[in-house]
């Protein structure tokens, strides 16, 4: 690493998830989403950028808990994904580190699932379409994939970022319907 931002462009481009829970908060849509997208925002742009030794971990925790949490909007359980949610997963990945992957990955697939299971109609079913688009697209640029050019300053993993905090932020004010609400909720 020769620099303080170890991968610049996905360094960067972490900070869509800022905006975007910043976006959510202000504009009604649910604020523990927004903080949620905050956090992985944070997590992701300390994991890809300087990258100090607990970086994973809380790369791993913060994008873990946005995906808990997107799954429990609405739900009967809501809060228990809030803040013990994230102390939860954050206990889990210290103590089983190689665990960050499969729970995002069974925590995706819940969520979408739920989403889906739901309401399937275009406020839903867009922001799903583009989250599995970008997603499909990040993991042909992982490490080792097809589209993978470190090199390169068009980053697959940075094109997620952004995809993936604009889905995200569409659902929630899509779901919300833009009401006018910026205090916690449970």
């Amino acid at each position: 690493m020769d620099t303080f931002l170890g991968q610049p462009v996905n360094t960067l481009t972490t900070l869509a998830f800022v905006v975007a829970g910043g976006i959510v908060m202000r504009r009604g849509g649910a604020w523990w989403v927004g903080a949620a997208l905050i956090a992985t925002g944070v997590g992701s742009f300390v994991f890809h950028g300087p990258m100090p030794p607990a970086a994973e971990w809380l790369h791993d925790t913060t994008l873990a808990w946005l995906l808990l949490v997107v799954a429990g909007v609405g739900r009967r359980l809501e809060r228990c994904t809030h803040l013990p949610g994230l102390l939860a997963l954050g206990v889990l990945f210290a103590l089983f580190p190689i665990l960050g992957d499969p729970v995002g990955v069974a925590l995706a697939v819940l969520a979408i699932g739920l989403i889906l299971a739901d309401e399937r109609t275009a406020r839903t079913t867009g922001p799903v379409l583009l989250l599995i688009v970008v997603a499909t697209i990040g993991r042909l640029g992982a490490t080792g994939g097809p589209l993978c050019d470190p090199s390169s300053r068009f980053q697959t993993h940075a094109l997620w970022h952004v995809g993936s905090a604009a889905a995200v932020t569409w659902w929630a004010l899509a779901r919300s319907g833009r009401s006018v609400s910026s205090q916690p909720h449970g």
